[in-house]
């Protein structure tokens, strides 16, 4: 057998440590920073120039769902997942974030002041109601409220 010399274990270099506590410090501070930042009010995705615009497109859509409801032409359960599907859009425009993914809870707690969430629960909720053209007119209300006052 031959003799081997072992060598000790070379060590660290000073400064590798010292960028490890550096980094480790950044890191923490960087949490630190973000967990105490207070965050920004959300604001409107789109320029207030192009509300009434955006107001006028969504508001005629929910008409002609309204319109086809009264002609007969769509049940009262279409006309609620129409309107669904339209303000769900509107807000989506609105706010920038697509609110077609969120559930009814989720879009009430990103946006609690708002109607959107009370509108959204008539639209999912069975539609056998004993007056359905007051259910729709009803629904329709709620749901002009909240293209023109949002």
């Amino acid at each position: 057998m031959a003799d081997f010399d072992p060598v000790d274990p070379v060590a660290y270099a000073w400064w590798v440590p010292a960028l490890g506590l550096i980094l480790l410090l950044l890191a923490i501070a960087w949490v630190v920073y973000l967990l105490r930042t207070p965050r920004g009010r959300t604001r409107s995705a789109t320029p207030e120039r192009s509300v009434p615009q955006l107001r006028s497109s969504f508001g005629e859509r929910l008409e002609g769902v309204y319109a086809a409801f009264q002609r007969g032409e769509v049940t009262l359960r279409d006309l609620h997942l129409q309107v669904a599907e339209i303000v769900r859009g509107f807000g989506s425009s609105r706010v920038g974030r697509d609110l077609t993914a969120m559930s009814r809870g989720e879009v009430v707690a990103f946006m609690p002041g708002s109607r959107l969430g009370e509108l959204l629960s008539r639209c999912e909720q069975p539609s056998f109601s004993r007056d359905p053209a007051a259910e729709a007119e009803h629904t329709v209300g709620i749901a002009r409220e909240v293209i023109t006052r949002w």
